[in-house]
């Protein structure tokens, strides 16, 4: 009993990084990506007021009724996933809390996305408590963009500290001269994808799904300008993209890095083309709902391209952990890949042998 007790205190706090990390780090990505489909389906349902007030679904039940109808089953089932978040969230930051340590990037991330569950509770209690007003909705679609990346970055930071394999192929001092072209051209694919996700926030603001059917506030802004202000930030991040890609290939770049910038290139034609047929066929429930996932898509996609981009054109390490990219052996890998203890980079920790971004 007492080693099974261990073993499990051992599986969800871990001393080392390994494949548990990674999956929750996978989790609590894609759960907070499954808040947006369903915060999506909650406003082009017309469920956004299923629940009419907050925390409780009505003045005098927590849960929906039948009377309700469809809309409160919707509504309350969205809310129903926060728990699911707040399991996933608890889970994660527990698997990194003794590595705060030798991964402070790694603990900061998971505390960070755990207290940012309640937030978004709390922000979607004031949506509807101000009606559904576009600003307040817009928020909460932002924070939950944020969590989103967040994840990736968990993602790929998880992986680099726990698979030798990966922490070789994303090693820092990849790209020589190049580094100030790699950083730069990350930032504004960083700076582009924020601008897009956000002002596409003011489009949906000023469009027809208003998430209710009754009188909702709407933006008042002019649809045609508030969508070529929309765009703006789009064609740079195209630009951005091809021109990273090409040079990418052309000198080469880390593999890693060419592949995400080609999905990243890929996932920008998608959403420009579902939102040029949204926009041209007076946006249809199923259109927008696509374009909603691709949005969520594309703050994971974009966060987890322009972290390798800066994790391998970081200054390189010098001295005893530059020997064999940092890894003192291979004797101590688990059997899935992951790094051991005899695996930890010298001196500094293995969370260590790149920069924290």
């Amino acid at each position: 009993m007492r080693d099974r007790r261990a073993a499990v205190v051992g599986t969800l706090l871990p001393r080392v990084p390994g494949a548990w990390l990674r999956a929750l780090a996978w989790a609590s990505m894609l759960a907070n990506a499954l808040l947006v489909l369903t915060g999506g389906l909650v406003r082009l349902t017309g469920s956004g007021l299923g629940c009419p007030t907050w925390p409780r679904c009505t003045d005098a039940s927590w849960t929906n009724t039948p009377e309700m109808g469809i809309h409160g089953y919707i509504e309350f089932g969205n809310r129903l996933l926060t728990f699911v978040l707040a399991a996933v969230a608890v889970l994660t930051f527990l698997a990194a809390v003794r590595l705060r340590d030798r991964h402070r990037d790694l603990f900061t991330i998971t505390l960070v996305m755990g207290l940012g569950i309640p937030v978004q509770a709390v922000l979607g209690g004031i949506t509807v408590r101000t009606g559904l007003n576009p600003w307040v909705v817009g928020i909460h679609f932002m924070v939950s963009s944020v969590l989103i990346a967040l994840g990736a970055i968990l993602v790929n930071r998880s992986r680099r500290a726990s698979l030798a394999a990966v922490a070789h192929s994303e090693r820092p001092g990849q790209v020589g001269a190049a580094r100030g072209t790699v950083r730069a051209l990350g930032a504004l694919l960083a700076v582009s994808a924020f601008l897009v996700v956000y002002l596409g926030t003011l489009v949906t603001g000023t469009g027809p799904h208003s998430g209710d059917s009754g009188e909702v506030a709407r933006h008042t802004f002019d649809a045609y300008l508030v969508t070529r202000a929309h765009v703006v930030p789009v064609y740079l991040l195209v630009i951005g993209t091809v021109v990273a890609l090409g040079l990418a290939v052309r000198t080469p770049w880390p593999r890693p890095v060419r592949v995400l910038l080609g999905v990243l290139l890929g996932l920008l034609l998608v959403q420009g083309a579902v939102g040029y047929y949204q926009y041209f066929t007076g946006l249809p429930v199923v259109a927008v709902a696509v374009h909603l996932v691709g949005a969520a898509a594309l703050s994971a996609v974009t966060a987890m391209t322009v972290e390798k981009m800066y994790a391998v054109s970081a200054a390189p390490v010098t001295g005893r952990t530059a020997v064999s990219d940092g890894f003192e052996g291979v004797a101590g890998s688990d059997e899935d890949g992951s790094v051991g203890p005899a695996q930890q980079p010298a001196g500094r920790g293995a969370g260590e042998h790149h920069p924290r971004q």
